[in-house]
């Protein structure tokens, strides 16, 4: 089985390449090699590659930016989502989609099942959630997997940016009325890996599924770990939502089950503080 991973240059994609290394059951694209907002594009890689699993991991994440540039969002969250869709009923092809929590609203403390309704509160998490509808109402084996407070040692994440900061900083204010669940890319890389290795069909009982690392937290007390156990002094402030400056509106509790991906497909999830602390030993 050939596996086309899409959006190869982001936290996901390039964890899943330091895992796999130099497999060639695996091929790696990106932006610039394959642009999957055209379909075209798209097909001409899959018969000359004969690929038969897509893990698209290819998203536009700009939270705020999304607000302001709600076509490139859709392009790439929403419409690129279609042609894969289409390409993998026409190949007969497997789809792993990925994406976010935001889709849900973060109303109540209390986790979140995939079966809840699902209400955006900013336009990213709109973009994504349309892109979901299209799998949801698809006939190819195919899933949707919401991750939430993704960090890895590539890119842009919280957990690299606490660090940083802190060397220069004395003080750091960290938002603490926001929970949510962190979640190790190395831990969702190899459950990825995993489903990929299933004999079942991808969708046998649900096109849905949550992943994270077990148990949740706020973005104050992550915080507070990070440096704890990297061993860092700097002082913390809580400060609360209203406090920063953020143009679209966050989900406050954002706090997923994940009791159906785990009993799918046999997984093994560790707790966010266990694998934050051998992610922080690791780097």
């Amino acid at each position: 089985m050939i596996t086309l991973v899409t959006g190869s240059n982001g936290q996901l994609g390039k964890t899943i390449q330091s895992i796999i290394k130099n497999n060639s059951q695996f091929i790696f694209t990106d932006i610039n090699s394959l642009d999957i907002t055209k379909k075209e594009k798209i097909e001409s890689v899959i018969i000359n590659q004969d690929i038969n699993c897509i893990v698209n991991c290819a998203a536009y994440t700009d939270v705020d930016g999304a607000e302001i540039e709600k076509e490139k969002a859709d392009a790439l969250n929403s419409n690129a989502i279609k042609n894969l869709v289409e390409i993998s009923e026409t190949y007969k092809l497997r789809l792993i989609h990925i994406s976010t929590d935001y889709v849900y609203n973060g109303i109540n403390k209390s986790a979140i099942s995939e079966y809840e309704h699902v209400n955006p509160q900013n336009y990213y998490g709109v973009s994504k959630l349309n892109g979901e509808k299209h799998i949801e109402n698809s006939i190819s084996e195919s899933i949707v997997i919401r991750t939430s407070w993704l960090y890895s040692s590539f890119g842009r994440n919280f957990v690299k940016t606490i660090i940083e900061k802190s060397k220069s900083k004395d003080l750091l204010k960290i938002v603490g009325d926001q929970y949510g669940c962190p979640t190790n890319a190395n831990d969702l890389a190899n459950a990825i890996i995993e489903i990929i290795k299933s004999k079942e069909r991808f969708d046998k009982e649900s096109k849905i599924y949550n992943f994270s690392n077990l148990g949740y937290t706020s973005w104050f007390e992550f915080a507070k770990v990070i440096l704890k156990e990297a061993n860092i002094k700097c002082n913390l402030e809580e400060i609360k939502t209203n406090e920063i400056n953020q143009l679209s509106k966050r989900p406050k509790f954002a706090i997923t089950d994940k009791t159906k991906i785990i009993s799918a497909f046999n997984l093994k999830i560790p707790y966010w503080k266990e694998s934050l602390m051998k992610f922080l030993k690791n780097i």
